[in-house]
């Protein structure tokens, strides 16, 4: 195989941590680069209207404020066409990975893989190849697999309102912060989100986030 030429990373991820942490696991891998970072997806797209000629490939988180990946990933794509994504989550359900492969993602790595399988996820996506960690392929395959209903014929339409709050609690807004946005009591809030979390099945703020990606709850109608 012939050399590659180095391959320049812009990281996106909410956590700094993380951006730590991935910094440190490519800080010696052969002919990668981490020249950008950004915590969030309107602060990636700042960094790739103002350095796009130095970036070949986006390392891009799902969960995050503001933007979430697949509507990053739609950005990059639209306005950065040779710019490579690969898409750096902990989210394994197959709803959110065909939606980041819609959104036009290049490859799909959980954030538990290690050092060699990110690094030749890197290159392959930089020379043209689509990626998907083993997991993922599995992920996707009992998706199609699977002959029960989807969930999703099971999950009752939200209201107006509750996809207002669906939408600020997957910002990270607290309950304060929901009512000060809405114009609303605490105590409407608590209610909304209870109501939310007995409509979708879920026990907690996580699984509210994962059904309402999975499923495009958010969807404009």
């Amino acid at each position: 195989m012939e050399a590659l030429n180095n391959i320049k990373l812009l990281l996106v991820d909410d956590h700094q941590v993380l951006i730590d942490g991935i910094k440190a696991l490519l800080e010696k891998a052969d002919g990668i680069s981490i020249v950008h970072q950004a915590l969030n997806g309107k602060g990636a797209l700042e960094v790739l209207e103002q350095h796009h000629a130095e970036i070949d490939l986006v390392l891009l988180d799902i969960n995050m404020p503001d933007m979430n990946g697949f509507e990053v990933c739609q950005e990059i794509k639209k306005r950065f066409p040779d710019k490579k994504v690969l898409s750096l989550t902990m989210h394994s359900e197959a709803g959110f990975i065909t939606k980041m492969v819609k959104a036009g993602a290049d490859g799909y790595v959980l954030k538990n893989a290690g050092k060699d399988e990110l690094v030749t996820a890197i290159h392959s996506i930089q020379q043209g190849e689509k990626y998907f960690s083993k997991e993922v392929t599995n992920s996707l395959l009992d998706g199609m697999q699977s002959k029960k209903p989807s969930r999703s014929q099971y999950i009752p339409k939200i209201t107006r309102r509750e996809k207002e709050i669906l939408r600020l609690i997957i910002d990270e807004c607290n309950t304060d912060e929901i009512a000060a946005k809405l114009f609303i009591s605490d105590t409407t809030v608590i209610s909304h989100r209870k109501s939310l979390l007995r409509k979708l099945n879920v026990k907690n703020t996580a699984g509210l986030v994962r059904v309402a990606y999975e499923f495009n709850l958010l969807a404009e109608e």
